[in-house]
Order: C-alpha cells, then sequence, then structure tokens
C-alpha cells in the first residue's frame, strides 16, 4: 500500500539559485498546497498580492524583511507570518545568510470551480 502521507527534510529539500525565487514544491493535495523558497543574500521577491490564496510563511533560517502591505516585518527562525488573500506582501533577504521559508497556502475555492475541477476529474483531467 502506498502511503497517503509526505515526509520531508526542508534542509536537504531546499535549494538556493541565483534566480528572483526559488521555489521547491513539496506537497499539493486539492485547495492545500506547500514550498520552500530560498532566498541568497540580497534577494528579492517583488510586492505582489494573490487575490485567491491564503498563505503562512514560517521561517526555517536565516531572516530577512517581509513587507505587508507596505510595512517591513523582520522575519527569523521561529516567525510565523499570515498572509490573508489579497493582503501585497513581498520578500527581501536583508540578512548576510540564506533564508529559508515554508509557504503553506489554501487556495479559496469557489462553487463553480468546485464544480469545474469535480467535472475534470470525472474526465480524468483533473489540474495538479
Amino acid at each position: 500500500m502506498t502511503a497517503r502521507y509526505k515526509v520531508i527534510d526542508a534542509n536537504q529539500s531546499a535549494r538556493f539559485d541565483e534566480l528572483p525565487l526559488t521555489n521547491v514544491p513539496l506537497f499539493q493535495e486539492e485547495d492545500f498546497s506547500a514550498c520552500l523558497l530560498g532566498f541568497l543574500p540580497g534577494q528579492i521577491l517583488p510586492r505582489h498580492s494573490h487575490e485567491h490564496e491564503h498563505e503562512v510563511f514560517d521561517v526555517l533560517a536565516g531572516s530577512g524583511t517581509i513587507w505587508l502591505d507596505g510595512e517591513p516585518v523582520e522575519a527569523g527562525p521561529g516567525a510565523i507570518i499570515f498572509v490573508p488573500a489579497g493582503v501585497e506582501h513581498g520578500f527581501e533577504n536583508t540578512g548576510s545568510e540564506r533564508w529559508l521559508i515554508r509557504a503553506t497556502i489554501h487556495e479559496r475555492t469557489y462553487a463553480r470551480q468546485a464544480l469545474k475541477r469535480a467535472a475534470l476529474k470525472r474526465l480524468g483531467r483533473a489540474p495538479r
């Protein structure tokens, strides 16, 4: 039997690339997913918002600044930041070390989306 659960070692899964954002998917189950965000010193993810996603950011290592509705919030290991849908946010590794963040995302699902997903699933074309 294949296990339905997943055990992940964040330190082994983390990546830090010379890109604006290093995003390592961890899991996706229906409207719930998570990924690791790896920032090298000086890297920035510009401010943006998601109209249909609530996000929780857990700082696992390093430190930096998370911008929330234009306000800087310093975030180091142990910080947990909840960002409701529609709130502008961005990231800036202002520290001297790698900054590792786990993002957990809940996509708000509306009746029309749920019906479309169900129909696609029945047809064997469910979105991932």
